[in-house]
């Protein structure tokens, strides 16, 4: 019996370094293709706030020929759709274990809490009068992008309360970038 559980163990770690792995090899993606179009990152401007929010970061990045907004939230959802798939098949497989269905349908519920929160977030700022906007929330930190010459001091700061009162990020970890 000890040794069904170790093997049950055994695929359950391999599965989630397997997720773990596929997550890793989407972001590594992101890294390359952002590099290799020519999209550098680099301060351009900071400021400091008076009510507590902390500093509001100008991030530019210059892109090829394209929409940035529509392609990054394609790709977005292109790998959210990859991994919710290799989820559903360890959920529906009679071979995994309960302890596997379990890790998967908790990774599911969170990567689509994850999503649901970025669309409101995303939401949330357009309404403030930003035209377009991509949200990429992780563990502990987020990323708001948004077209270059529609942001200003305060709508950074309001961007910033805004992914800090739905997500919980603390305003030290939020980054707000304009994309040229």
């Amino acid at each position: 019996m000890a040794n069904t559980n170790e093997k049950k163990g055994k695929k359950t770690v391999k599965i989630i370094a397997a997720v773990m792995v596929f997550v890793l090899g989407g972001a590594l993606f992101a890294n390359w293709y952002i590099n290799s179009k020519g999209l550098p990152l680099a301060v351009s401007n900071s400021t400091t706030a008076e009510d507590g929010l902390g500093q509001a970061q100008y991030v530019g990045a210059t892109t090829a020929a394209g929409d940035y907004f529509k392609e990054s939230k394609l790709k977005r959802e292109k790998t959210r759709d990859n991994t919710m798939n290799e989820l559903n098949a360890v959920i529906d497989d009679d071979k995994s274990t309960s302890d596997q269905k379990k890790t998967a349908v908790d990774t599911y519920a969170k990567l689509s809490e994850r999503a649901a929160l970025e669309t409101d977030i995303e939401t949330l700022v357009c309404a403030k009068g930003i035209s377009a906007c991509v949200v990429v929330l992780g563990d502990k930190s987020c990323e708001v992008v948004v077209p270059e010459g529609e942001l200003n001091d305060t709508l950074a700061l309001q961007i910033k309360e805004i992914v800090s009162n739905k997500a919980g990020t603390d305003s030290s970890h939020i980054t707000v970038s304009t994309a040229k």
